[in-house]
């Protein structure tokens, strides 16, 4: 437990945000550099904070820093004091500012080839002084970006039922299935004709696999009969791979109306599976959002 004492407290909010940073990246040089301060003032920060709550709230070792049970205590009252301290500030003075500053998002591949060309352009138009920072990567890790703070905004392909997040919709857009025009697949085929053929596959964290197979058990088919030959989250590489007919997959219904276009593939159907799902926009309920990041979500959820 953190001590309680009658002194009274002088931590600011410059220490607040050295620890918050600090124990986001575990590296007192990586939280310096992300708050454009040099590490013996993170170090000052630090060490003031913990003499003033009379706590220890790091382990340091030669390689990371790590909370104490003390810090990880402490963080949640940090998160919550620098959040009422944004949500302050950006009420009081959202009628006049000017918006800057850089947005982090991490996204699914879908979002990131249909959603968000449109909404930058269409952003930077208005906001031409913030700066986008955008990884696509499989759902579980955007997850993980969002709980931890990592980034500002994630977009995923499911919904994620969990009290620390606000989980909304943007649009929805279905799983198909997809072979080369060249591939012996029929345009319907049953679970057990297509077990003889290769599938190209995401990976274990991907929000797409996890709905392809949970409807295969929901079936009653046994997902580990699949020939899984390529294991990836690379779109641009799964779309090759298919059109060059190594085996088949499962995609965006979006992606596919886009590339069909251009590549040599086709669609077709598995007897008695359809995926419906819809994407998502996620955000830590525990972030007060920047001005950028809040305008940001008013306009994707405009959209739909």
């Amino acid at each position: 437990m953190i001590k309680y004492f009658k002194e009274v407290i002088l931590m600011d909010f410059r220490q607040l945000e050295a620890f918050v940073n600090v124990a986001k990246y575990k590296n007192f040089s990586k939280a310096a550099k992300a708050l454009y301060l040099s590490q013996p003032t993170i170090s000052l920060h630090i060490s003031n904070l913990e003499r003033e709550l009379c706590s220890s709230l790091f382990d340091r070792t030669s390689k990371e820093v790590n909370l104490t049970p003390q810090g990880t205590e402490f963080l949640n009252y940090a998160l919550d004091m620098i959040n009422m301290k944004n949500k302050a500030l950006h009420q009081l003075t959202a009628s006049d500012i000017k918006i800057t500053g850089s947005l982090h998002i991490s996204t699914s591949s879908t979002p990131n080839v249909i959603l968000l060309p449109r909404a930058i352009s269409d952003f930077q138009a208005i906001h031409p002084e913030v700066s986008f920072v955008v990884e696509e990567k499989s759902s579980n890790t955007i997850i993980e970006d969002v709980c931890s703070l990592t980034a500002d905004l994630g977009i995923v392909g499911m919904k994620v039922e969990n009290d620390r997040f606000q989980c909304l919709p943007l649009f929805q857009d279905d799983l198909i299935f997809i072979c080369s025009e060249q591939s012996d697949i029929k345009e319907t085929m049953s679970y057990s004709e297509l077990l003889q053929f290769n599938l190209i596959s995401r990976s274990e964290q991907s929000g797409s696999r996890l709905d392809f197979q949970r409807h295969l058990v929901e079936q009653g088919h046994d997902v580990s009969l699949l020939e899984t030959v390529v294991e990836t989250d690379d779109l641009n590489l799964i779309l090759s791979l298919v059109s060059r007919n190594i085996g088949f997959t499962y995609i965006s219904q979006t992606v596919f109306d886009v590339y069909s276009k251009h590549l040599p593939i086709r669609a077709f159907k598995i007897k008695g599976i359809y995926i419906e799902r819809s994407i998502h926009l996620l955000i830590n309920k525990r972030r007060t959002l920047s001005h950028a990041a809040e305008d940001f979500k008013q306009l994707l959820l405009s959209y739909y």
